[in-house]
């Protein structure tokens, strides 16, 4: 894929934006944006840049084809024309169009604008329906680099963005194929489809690569041979004349002197994160030898607890101290360790921290935790971070926060684990399984603890990794660490923000991915960003932006933090079940949880069964009870009947999936915590070893599951500590179902387009 633009017409555009910026401008105007199509080969209306009313006379109106002419007033830092008189249309008479000329000119001379002429454009006649006018632009994010935009165009594009359907949004550079898959991703191009309108789609795809082309040869992210760097650039509304021409009618477009070297994207090596989770020797910075409460002492337990005798604690007041009843010494000062530290959590005060860190240059410390807050995320300190850093970069070792928990890590056979989270163990007391296959990864510590508290009966992370302030270690650096480990097959991701760069970094890592990534991005509001100007910036925001580029990167977007939580469980139970298809069958014991199954299949399909499987359910079915997909056992089953239709339906090769639900107040199958303990081989036992036998795709619902009814604690804890997601509600059990089947499939496919939506 040739992403950049040829030399010729990077000189020819480059020139243009070279003139603008001798007249100190950084918007162009809209003319000069028709020369830069004009230089990608693309159509734009007859326009003339006039500077004097002399310049208008018949020889130059003979030059529109068209019987009207649209004026646009051209003035620098002047966007939005039409909304203040800027823009009129009239009739190609000699003197009515002097005229109108004269009183444009007047009008602005009073406010105070430079006006540098007025832009007569072909007045095109074309038709407004829904997919005629297109938004189509780009603008540089700063955390992702260049963000392609196409949308319902016209001036009601942000409008329509906002309360109907979102932009539509792809990171560039894109080959043909993902420019086909934008398109894809809309409803808009059904309805061309539907026209028979096909050659509208390949002239969109031809103006989308052309668009990333540009985009990508002036960015700060990709290219260095341009001075100049554009930060938006929008077509609107692009629309087709009933010639079936694709042309641009209204443009704008920012740009900026290049001020930095281009972003580098290299991805620090995996090796440097190693000392993070099998350090050879940890010290603890901020140990008390009087107040057991303090959190250098809790951490210090902590790792006492996982058998570590590396641990160090470290005081400037020296001493020693009581750790779950043994007596350690406190060092003064890293220098006095005589043993190796790879590893140093520093748990004093914001201002105390830069002279922890000098310290370790010496000791030959390879990682750093820095635990406390109060540095950039309160808006101060942020010089403090940054001489960090350097320090950190200089001596080559890594830092992970600040304002952050650092990391609870199972270990191995071979290596210790670690916990610096500065929690006790009566509070949050986590059962390290050195064979889980799961790694949290959060921004926000509390967060991290509360989602492992929820999902403490179905799955044990491997890791959890709470990173805060991302000075340094960032979400990029640790989901390439952990889809690099063959024993972690599923990653949880919480995401608040990204710094500058940060964004293309991770999208670049997590879309070489093989390992499901669940994410959940915070910070959608944007009320702190600026977006004024232009369409593309104002319906981009970077939290569109941001949800669009995980999606282009394949990893699984959850919209509220239930899915996330849910989602990690589904992936995680049901790692290595063969997905061969969207065709679901439900069994339920109550006709409601059977149709409130129905009513959110997503993209899965109601199953129709073929006849050896309809023979062998009627074969145990009660008489009450129709073989069917959507099939209501009523409350007569019992435990067997259960267990036997689930056996037939995942036999079935008709079958690609089970939805399950247990209304648990039936009296005929055993649910409550008396009947589980006492009958070995209850439901949930039942379904544990069914489900597992056949390793196709199963989700359960309870309408009670641990902890909401002391009754039924069991039935829950059984499924979901068993490997079974088990979850309140039909709805929730489809969603996570139908997001495990989908997100397998789609990894099978080429079906870009549906990656997007």
């Amino acid at each position: 894929m040739d992403n950049q633009l040829d030399p010729t017409s990077l000189k020819a555009i480059e020139q243009i934006m070279a003139a603008a910026h001798a007249q100190d401008r950084s918007m162009l105007f809209e003319h000069e944006v028709y020369a830069i199509l004009s230089v990608l080969g693309l159509n734009t209306p007859v326009h003339i840049l006039i500077r004097d009313e002399k310049e208008i006379d018949a020889s130059l109106l003979a030059r529109f084809s068209s019987e009207k002419i649209v004026m646009k007033v051209v003035a620098r830092e002047l966007a939005h024309k039409q909304k203040v008189g800027g823009v009129q249309t009239v009739y190609k008479d000699l003197e009515f169009v002097k005229y109108s000329y004269g009183r444009m000119q007047a009008a602005f001379a009073d406010r105070k604008l430079e006006v540098a002429g007025i832009l007569f454009v072909e007045c095109i006649t074309y038709s407004k329906d829904l997919g005629n006018e297109n938004l189509l632009g780009f603008r540089e994010s700063e955390a992702f680099g260049p963000v392609i935009s196409f949308s319902k165009g016209g001036s009601d594009a942000e409008h329509f963005a906002q309360h109907y359907s979102p932009p539509n949004l792809i990171l560039a550079p894109i080959s043909r194929r993902w420019a086909q898959a934008l398109l894809e991703s809309t409803h808009i191009q059904k309805k061309y489809i539907s026209q028979g309108k096909t050659g509208y789609i390949t002239k969109i795809v031809d103006a989308g690569v052309k668009f990333s082309s540009l985009a990508v040869s002036f960015s700060n992210y990709f290219s260095a041979e341009t001075e100049f760097v554009i930060t938006e650039f929008e077509i609107n509304p692009y629309i087709f004349t009933p010639g079936d021409t694709y042309i641009a009618i209204d443009g704008f477009a920012r740009f900026e002197k290049r001020q930095t070297p281009p972003a580098n994207l290299t991805i620090v090596p995996m090796a440097t994160m190693v000392p993070f989770f099998e350090p050879a020797g940890i010290a603890v910075v901020g140990v008390s030898t009087v107040d057991s409460k303090k959190t250098g002492n809790i951490i210090m337990g902590n790792l006492v607890n996982l058998d570590r005798k590396d641990v160090y604690g470290v005081n400037i007041k020296g001493g020693s101290v009581d750790i779950l009843g043994k007596q350690l010494p406190v060092y003064k000062s890293l220098r006095d360790i005589e043993g190796q530290v790879d590893l140093v959590i520093i748990s004093v005060p914001a201002a105390d921290t830069l002279a922890v860190v000098k310290e370790c240059v010496p000791k030959g410390v390879q990682a750093v935790i820095i635990i406390p807050g109060g540095f950039s995320e309160v808006d101060k300190n942020s010089a403090l971070e940054s001489e960090i850093f350097a320090i950190a970069k200089a001596a080559g070792f890594r830092v992970m926060g600040p304002n952050c928990l650092g990391v609870i890590y199972a270990g191995s056979d071979k290596v210790k684990g670690v916990n610096t989270f500065f929690t006790t163990q009566e509070k949050f007391a986590v059962k390290l399984e050195k064979d889980s296959n799961v790694a949290i990864l959060s921004q926000s510590g509390a967060l991290g603890i509360v989602e492992i508290e929820n999902l403490k009966n179905a799955i044990v992370p491997k890791v959890i990794v709470s990173y805060g302030n991302q000075l340094d270690v960032d979400p990029c650096d640790l989901v390439n660490f952990f889809q690099n480990d063959p024993k972690v097959d599923v990653i949880g991701c919480y995401i608040e923000g990204f710094k500058q760069y940060a964004g293309r970094k991770f999208f670049n890592i997590a879309a070489q991915s093989k390992k499901p990534i669940v994410i959940y991005k915070a910070g959608r509001t944007e009320a702190g960003r600026k977006a004024t100007e232009s369409h593309t910036a104002s319906i981009a925001g970077e939290y569109p932006v941001a949800k669009a580029a995980m999606k282009q990167a394949g990893l699984i977007v959850a919209e509220t933090m239930i899915d996330h939580s849910d989602f990690i469980k589904t992936f995680a139970l049901l790692n290595g079940f063969q997905v061969n298809g969207n065709r679901v069958a439900i069994i339920a014991n109550a006709g409601y949880e059977k149709t409130y199954a129905a009513d959110n299949l997503g993209d899965l399909q109601v199953a129709a069964l073929d006849a050896e499987t309809t023979r062998a359910l009627e074969k145990i079915l009660p008489p009450m009870a129709v073989a069917d997909p959507l099939l209501d056992l009523t409350p007569m089953a019992d435990d067997e009947t259960f267990a036997k239709c689930m056996e037939i339906m995942l036999q079935s090769e008709s079958v690609d999936a089970l939805f399950v639900s247990i209304v648990p107040h039936s009296a005929r199958i055993h649910t409550t915590d008396a009947e589980i303990d006492q009958n070995k081989d209850n439901i949930a036992a039942r379904i544990v070893k069914i489900v597992h036998k056949y390793k196709k795709p199963v989700a359960i619902s309870v309408n009670v599951v641990s902890d909401v009814d002391a009754i039924y604690n069991k039935l829950g804890k059984t499924l979901d500590s068993g490997g079974v997601p088990t979850f309140l509600t039909a709805k929730r059990a489809m969603l996570c179902l139908n997001a495990f089947i989908r997100y397998w499939l789609l990894r099978k496919s080429d079906m870009y387009g549906e990656w997007l939506k």
